[in-house]
């Protein structure tokens, strides 16, 4: 546990301290989900934004102990969360924003592998591939009743460790993704 918060704190920290702004649009796998701030009003806001230079930090000083985890984070560009509280009145507004990203990815090719909707629930999961089936880009919306989690993962991505990462660093949303295509 005392290694796990020391590696978040030195990432946090770094980023900080060598905050890079980069143009993520030319990645294939990246996806631009618009101004959420004004659904960000709650008392549970989560954001990261976890850039290329930090990410391949973090795969080194994890490589001994977790050759997994570090491996998977060798070939990510940028890991991008935001999840927050939600209510009755703005999950109709949220819904709708979905609904346009979706259009949005499908009509650029993603490929959707879970979409559940109910009532007060709805979740997405997408893929973005390259030639050679290499999955490039990896984008999950939920929205529970209580909670919105948009994510966008870019770069090389193994779908069968993903869920370790959401474990690993807390991201809402990951932690039940894995390969539906096996």
């Amino acid at each position: 546990m005392k290694a796990k918060s020391l590696v978040l704190f030195v990432v946090f920290a770094a980023g900080i301290l060598f905050a890079q702004k980069s143009d993520y649009s030319k990645y294939d796998g990246y996806i631009e989900f618009g101004d959420l701030s004004s659904f960000e009003s709650g008392e549970m806001v989560t954001e990261v934004m976890i850039e290329a230079h930090l990410l391949k930090m973090v795969s080194k000083m994890t490589s001994e102990q977790e050759p997994e985890l570090s491996s998977l984070l060798s070939g990510l560009k940028l890991v991008k969360v935001n999840a927050f509280e939600i209510d009755e009145k703005n999950m109709k507004t949220l819904q709708k924003k979905a609904d346009v990203i979706d259009k949005e990815l499908m009509s650029k090719n993603w490929d959707r592998i879970v979409k559940t909707r109910s009532k007060k629930e709805s979740a997405s999961v997408y893929i973005k591939t390259s030639s050679g089936d290499k999955i490039t880009g990896l984008v999950v919306i939920s929205l529970n009743g209580k909670k919105a989690a948009f994510v966008n993962i870019v770069g090389d991505i193994n779908l069968e460790t993903i869920g370790k990462l959401g474990s690993k660093f807390d991201i809402p949303a990951l932690d039940n993704v894995t390969d539906k295509s096996k």
